[in-house]
């Protein structure tokens, strides 16, 4: 993937008589909207250049700011805001002609990735596991993704241990037939990693002899238990 483009969040504060509470259809909202800002725009905004926010850089500034909104919130996050931001998700998913709520996050989440890496889309598809819980196509994107950031930077055993939960709660007959295959390869390589032996015996019957077909898949996870400590996540990663 080529270099990833800086991305920033703004969060506008809205008052009465805002023109953006007007224009993204909130007239008489009090409160802030948050705005997804990357590549030359940013540049634009660091420089104190106008720039005119659109309704893309919102419905992305909500995917991503829900996730800021509940984990690390700031003094303007104000919980009665968080019922606004849903509404606009729904205005602006219609306005997009998205065909379900669901389809929306995953586009969105596949776009950031291209553009912006996946630590971002990992983010929206953290907050879409959120809205959908329902989802296997999310949460399905949501372990790729995942195991890209395990990747990138140190193990991290509370990452490790949400792709097991991830995989867990799916429906594995609700997503594509390799991003199946995909999702119970890291599964298992989660385990390995957590040194999980118990569970590793009990996961290889249920997730990995049924669905691993891939030759690629399966020579990794032969390499993979028969020298463990000789691998990195990096090693694992399927791109």
């Amino acid at each position: 993937m080529s270099e990833t483009e800086r991305h920033s969040i703004v969060w506008q504060e809205c008052g009465t008589g805002s023109l953006y509470a007007e224009r993204f259809y909130v007239p008489g909202y009090e409160g802030y909207l948050p705005f997804f800002i990357w590549g030359q725009e940013l540049e634009q905004l660091e420089k104190n250049q106008s720039l005119e926010l659109r309704e893309g850089h919102l419905l992305k500034g909500i995917l991503y700011g829900l996730y800021e909104f509940d984990h690390n919130p700031k003094p303007w996050h104000q919980q009665k805001d968080r019922e606004t931001l849903l509404y606009l998700l729904d205005v602006l998913g219609n306005g997009f002609k998205y065909d379900n709520p669901e389809k929306m996050i995953l586009d969105i989440a596949f776009d950031v990735r291209e553009k912006n890496g996946n630590g971002v889309s990992r983010i929206i598809l953290e907050v879409g596991n959120n809205l959908i819980p329902q989802s296997s196509k999310i949460k399905s994107d949501l372990v790729c993704d995942l195991w890209a950031v395990i990747s990138e930077k140190e193990e991290n055993k509370e990452l490790l241990n949400e792709i097991i939960t991830l995989i867990h709660q799916m429906d594995l007959s609700d997503i594509h037939s390799d991003a199946k295959e995909i999702v119970c390869y890291y599964g298992l390589c989660a385990l390995v990693f957590l040194n999980d032996n118990s569970e590793i015996s009990e996961y290889l019957p249920e997730f990995v002899y049924p669905n691993v077909e891939m030759r690629q898949l399966k020579d990794k996870i032969k390499a993979l238990l028969e020298n463990r400590h000789e691998f990195r996540p990096m090693d694992l990663k399927i791109v």
